[in-house]
């Protein structure tokens, strides 16, 4: 029981940002492999472009301050996967690799051919699906967050709990569910933050993609991340051990940056060093291929 707990703890702190939240209605579409629409918006000028993805049960606006901090320097995108923010939701099949096709569809509209990937929680599977379809455009990938070990698998008899204390912290979000978890700095404004995001808006293909997610982690994460060709950083919260030398035997260059006393929304609880950090990948790409 000790070890099954582990392993809802791993998921929770690996899948989960709360979010429906309202982004503008006039943001640009593109229209994904299987025809649903993907919303996006894009700030900035300059290369590379730098792609924002989110995580399980949120919307690209989790991304603000990066945004605006990063399309000072960069074209920036935050794109709203499927299902979530202003994209539809009329999908029928909800796998990773779909939401992959979701990030290659706005990177095709928008026509870039440098991209730096970030991808948080979820979207650490979501980005290194995608940066496998297009590997020549995609300099690195930046994981928030997510994969800290690589060699765990969640059992089958888990399945269900998860299920019900996932859906269970969306759709009845308190204080005790979230603070030290998912949020460690400025309680009562970050709660609030979240309360104003979640009110609203259906939640078509959650549960299909939270399930999809778990079996994504058991099934396909080896033989994916064996796939990638490009340079992995991941920047961490210090709530869990990240197990560089497991992700190292599928991506021997891997490194990982670890932010203390941060929950699992980095970024919202030091967004000025995530920034710090995030640059610092993103020059580092850039050598990579000069």
């Amino acid at each position: 029981m000790i070890q099954l707990k582990k392993y809802f703890g791993y998921l929770i702190l690996g899948i989960f940002l709360f979010s429906e939240g309202c982004v503008n209605k006039s943001q640009p579409l593109a229209t994904s492999t299987d025809g649903v629409k993907i919303s996006f918006e894009t700030k900035g000028k300059g290369q590379p472009s730098i792609v924002f993805i989110h995580g399980w049960a949120n919307n690209a606006s989790i991304w603000e301050e990066q945004v605006h901090h990063f399309s000072k320097k960069y074209q920036v995108v935050a794109v709203d996967l499927a299902g979530f923010g202003n994209s539809g939701n009329d999908r029928k099949e909800w796998t990773m690799s779909s939401y992959g096709d979701d990030v290659i569809a706005v990177i095709d509209h928008l026509d870039l051919k440098q991209v730096v990937l970030v991808g948080f929680s979820m979207g650490g599977p979501v980005v290194i699906e995608a940066a496998n379809k297009i590997p020549e455009r995609v300099l690195g990938l930046v994981l928030v967050d997510n994969l800290q070990d690589v060699d765990m698998k969640y059992p089958p008899e888990s399945y269900h709990y998860l299920d019900s204390v996932m859906m269970d912290l969306v759709t009845s979000p308190v204080p005790e569910k979230l603070e030290g978890i998912f949020y460690k700095k400025n309680p009562e404004a970050t709660f609030k933050r979240i309360v104003e995001m979640l009110q609203g808006g259906p939640r078509t293909g959650w549960r299909a993609s939270l399930n999809e997610n778990i079996r994504w982690n058991n099934e396909d994460r080896a033989a994916s991340l064996s796939k990638i060709t490009m340079p992995v950083v991941a920047i961490n919260s210090d709530q869990q051990p990240t197990n560089i030398e497991a992700f190292r035997k599928y991506v021997p260059s891997f490194e990982a940056m670890i932010i203390p006393d941060t929950g699992h929304v980095i970024f919202w609880d030091k967004p000025d060093e995530f920034s710090r950090l995030l640059e610092e990948s993103i020059q580092n790409f850039v050598k990579n291929v000069e």
